[in-house]
């Protein structure tokens, strides 16, 4: 069978480079449509980084020109994209899909790190099957999107049109060669603090009409004497700002914190970064070792996953990446308000008891200035996974960890293409 998948940016085969890698290890034809050109920072892919998928064939398009037309030259019978019918849309395919159906070409859509749960429910009627890492994930969907569930069909309809299979994302663990990965980045064998740096370009709360961009998170946490950035903030009109500018830089208080435990630890302190992030330049200075995304497949984040002992990270969906791995987790909570309106809001950044950023046992809910307390007051030895907390979190937010979801996939797609 020839299966297609849209290989038009890293963070897709983040997302598929296992379930790529499994298609071929299955003797199916693989054909990824890659579309050189990519304006977001950090995610074009060449052609040389393709080639980790030995046997796959490359076909070049552009990802707004019409896809039946290169699929059918392909001889694709089936299409894999992740959030696939959002996806079409955005390129301007949405009207394409009754073409590619009468044409023969399912499609299959697959979860981009929860982000299938705020999806339009109109796509159950345009792919064939959306893939879920958990039941709980497709519950979520399902309850926040019920209105325009409820049009598409009854629950017997809906587990028709989707699959729970676990994480094609997590998968790629098992290939992570950990030794490798410690000498690329000149790591020896003393323990690993990860910290994963937070994004400081997102819009703001508020801002008066006509005033310049300025983005909260610089303002208080950004470089810069702190009387400067006060006085930026009353310039624009941020003054509730300011006594917090003011306080302390608390991003920075956290990543010192952090090196004060890794001083007192003997491990190393990795910052891991994405050219989007617009870190402040104490970053680097503060890291042991600075990465910034590089690699597609494995993917960066779970390459130093694999060899860590504590993560830092700031209400991140790599709080997945990290229990999945076994490594227990800081999430500090920071305004979000430019998420407030996602009807997952609470779920996925929320600070209730036994939720995906607050499993005890797992991953512990802290403010900035709860995290500095609890890095200072002991060693990594005070940071440990509880082995049964694990699975309770696994089996609800991950759905497996045998690393095998992509073949589930493949199972599926087999049998519905006969």
């Amino acid at each position: 069978m020839t299966l297609g998948f849209l290989a038009l940016r890293k963070g897709f085969l983040k997302v598929m480079g296992a379930l790529i890698q499994a298609a071929l290890d299955r003797g199916h034809d693989v054909v990824l449509l890659w579309d050189p050109v990519e304006a977001k920072r950090g995610e074009r892919l060449t052609r040389a980084e393709l080639g980790a998928w030995r046997g796959a064939r490359v076909v070049e398009t552009d990802r707004r020109a019409p896809l039946a037309p290169v699929l059918r030259g392909a001889g694709v019978a089936a299409l894999i994209g992740p959030r696939l019918h959002h996806i079409l849309q955005a390129f301007g395919h949405d009207a394409e899909v009754v073409a590619l159906a009468a044409a023969g070409i399912r499609l299959y859509s697959v979860d981009y790190g929860l982000d299938t749960a705020f999806t339009d429910p109109a796509g159950y009627r345009a792919v064939d099957v959306t893939f879920y890492a958990t039941e709980w994930q497709r519950e979520l969907h399902w309850r926040v999107r019920a209105a325009g569930f409820a049009e598409v069909g009854d629950r017997t309809v809906l587990l028709a049109r989707s699959a729970v299979v676990g994480s094609t994302m997590l998968d790629q663990l098992a290939v992570v060669d950990r030794a490798a990965v410690r000498k690329r980045y000149g790591l020896d064998d003393r323990p690993v603090v990860l910290c994963l740096s937070l994004k400081m370009n997102v819009p703001d709360d508020w801002r008066p009409p006509g005033s310049r961009r300025v983005w909260r998170r610089r303002l208080l946490w950004g470089d810069g004497p702190p009387l400067l950035r006060a006085a930026l903030a009353l310039a624009v009109g941020r003054a509730r700002l300011v006594p917090g500018i003011v306080r302390s830089n608390d991003y920075r208080d956290l990543v010192e914190a952090g090196r004060r435990l890794c001083a007192r630890s003997g491990a190393t302190l990795v910052v891991k970064s994405r050219e989007k992030n617009g870190d402040p330049a104490y970053l680097r200075r503060l890291a042991d070792v600075f990465v910034v995304d590089e690699s597609a497949y494995p993917y960066t984040s779970m390459e130093l996953m694999a060899v860590a002992d504590l993560c830092l990270h700031f209400q991140s969906a790599g709080v997945l990446e990290a229990a999945f791995a076994g490594v227990p987790s800081l999430s500090v909570r920071i305004p979000q308000d430019h998420l407030r309106g996602h009807p997952t809001y609470d779920e996925f950044y929320g600070a209730r008891p036994d939720t995906l950023q607050n499993f005890p046992g797992v991953v512990w809910s802290v403010t900035p200035r709860e995290a500095v307390a609890r890095l200072d007051d002991g060693g990594l030895e005070d940071f440990r996974t509880d082995p049964g907390r694990r699975r309770a979190y696994v089996d609800r937010f991950v759905g497996s960890d045998d690393t095998r979801s992509s073949d589930r996939v493949l199972d599926v797609i087999e049998q519905r293409m006969g």
